[in-house]
């Protein structure tokens, strides 16, 4: 095989495969010694992200007893499912990477996971966080040093950890001149939560809704403020938040009005329009470009582009699916998938 390799250009031969699948690359790299060594490289990794138009890829999971310490994560989404031991809660996505997040021992635990290639990779937190101290996570880049980071914050603390320098950063709550909302409930993301350097969270306190981000190039937490509440429907809940394009939204349903729901997009910061009023029965459990992922009765995911108002069946059917979804037992992620690995190098290092 290298000998036949060998008969086509180089340049050639590296613009085919950019353009092939993560799938078919993983298989590629057995074909020869030479496409080995390339694929596996950092520049041909970021060069295969940029350049790869494959379309984009659903990943479907369901937990168990969220209850039980001892629940397992699956994987529905694909013939030869993954599962995982303890883990709870699936929180992503960047450049194809997730972050899950679990408990094991009654202490919670998270991980970094690249679904395509199937490496996971443990992180392991700066200090214990039993189980009813739940954290909030976020999982972004800085573009500046392209380093991957995994922040959290608790009442009382924070940290984030660096990918390039394999370590957390824990903040006090008297290392900021104002203190950050941690105290806040934290309404769920529709989809993935970072945007631009960012990631964004979802606080409410008496029916207020405000935005927290993280900036993982300055490592700082912002608050922003969130859409004005409308005094003709003082009972207006912000279900959770997601990103219609490239503008942050917030989900809005009327207390008192069964399926009637707003999205609002901040259209600069601090600055909101009502985009859309629609009613919904199927519940929502996910968002990709400016389209709500629903559920039907038959367990049938479809999606509802807020813009065109047209509506698609997405071609998945799990009977489990319409009640875990209900539940909150279920979720769905459209993403792209990466050559991104999240292995430990011997030089301390992480491949990327």
């Amino acid at each position: 095989m290298d000998d036949y390799v060998a008969n086509f250009p180089e340049d050639i031969v590296n613009e085919i495969l950019l353009r092939c699948p993560v799938k078919s690359l993983l298989r590629f790299k057995c074909a020869c010694k030479n496409w080995y060594a390339l694929i596996k490289t950092p520049k041909f990794i970021q060069q295969h992200l940029k350049k790869n138009r494959s379309p984009l890829q659903l990943l479907i999971y369901n937990i168990g007893d969220v209850l039980d310490d001892s629940c397992l994560m699956t994987l529905t989404s694909e013939e030869n499912s993954q599962t995982f031991l303890g883990m709870k809660y699936v929180i992503g996505y960047m450049d194809g990477l997730f972050l899950m997040e679990g408990e094991i021992n009654s202490a919670t635990c998270c991980a970094l996971w690249n679904p395509a290639t199937r490496e996971v990779r443990s992180l392991h937190l700066p200090s214990p966080i039993i189980n009813y101290n739940s954290p909030n996570f976020g999982l972004g880049i800085d573009p500046l040093t392209n380093d991957y980071k995994v922040v959290y914050f608790l009442p009382y603390e924070a940290a984030v950890y660096s990918c390039r320098r394999d370590s957390w950063r824990v903040f006090k709550i008297e290392d900021f001149d104002k203190p950050p909302p941690f105290d806040k409930e934290v309404n769920r993301t529709y989809g993935t939560s970072y945007l631009n350097g960012n990631y964004y969270w979802l606080l409410i306190k008496n029916y207020i809704s405000t935005i927290l981000l993280f900036n993982f190039g300055r490592e700082m937490f912002e608050e922003i403020e969130g859409p004005d509440p409308d005094p003709k429907f003082p009972y207006v809940y912000a279900l959770g938040m997601m990103f219609l394009d490239d503008s942050i939204a917030i989900l809005n349903i009327k207390v008192f009005e069964k399926f009637n729901y707003d999205i609002w997009v901040m259209i600069q910061l601090g600055v909101w329009n009502k985009l859309i009023t629609f009613q919904s029965s199927p519940p929502i459990i996910s968002c990709y470009d400016s389209s709500l992922i629903l559920v039907t009765r038959a367990s049938r995911l479809f999606s509802y582009n807020v813009r065109t108002n047209k509506t698609r069946y997405l071609g998945f059917q799990h009977w489990r699916l319409q009640d875990d979804a209900a539940s909150g037992h279920t979720g769905v992620f459209y993403y792209k998938e990466s050559l991104i690995t999240i292995k430990q190098q011997d030089d301390g290092e992480l491949d990327h």
